[in-house]
């Protein structure tokens, strides 16, 4: 069994972004306007290991768009504050029965119909 190459890029280096936009199904996202989404977001140092903030939103996605994305109007302790997620459906997912806790505020989330998942690397400083 062959191992694969060493990589060339230092270990501290985030991964290469994605050469082309995330495929973009028109009816898979139609389909998830007006469904109860939760959101979960991971902030990482540029390190790419160390989480530096946590958030948990949820709220209605009000609309889908190829370009500007995904926009849920939140609502629970985030109400009134719209929550824009990037044009990618690979984050969502169908949600199982039951109910959510959200540790960032306390709130419980009962039956929300998708999760979506996030984690956002910050940019290395230039040395």
């Amino acid at each position: 069994m062959a191992s694969d190459p060493p990589s060339e890029r230092p270990p501290w280096m985030p991964a290469e972004a994605p050469r082309s936009a995330p495929a973009w199904d028109p009816d898979e996202a139609d389909w998830l306007v007006g469904k109860y989404t939760l959101v979960g977001i991971t902030y990482l140092a540029s390190d790419g290991k160390t989480v530096t903030s946590q958030g948990q939103y949820h709220g209605r996605i009000v609309s889908a768009d190829k370009e500007t994305g995904f926009r849920i109007e939140c609502e629970g302790k985030w109400a009134g504050h719209p929550c824009c997620l990037p044009p990618d459906l690979s984050a969502f997912r169908t949600a199982g029965p039951g109910e959510y806790r959200l540790r960032s505020t306390g709130e419980t989330v009962t039956n929300p119909d998708v999760l979506a998942t996030w984690t956002i690397t910050a940019a290395a400083k230039p040395s």
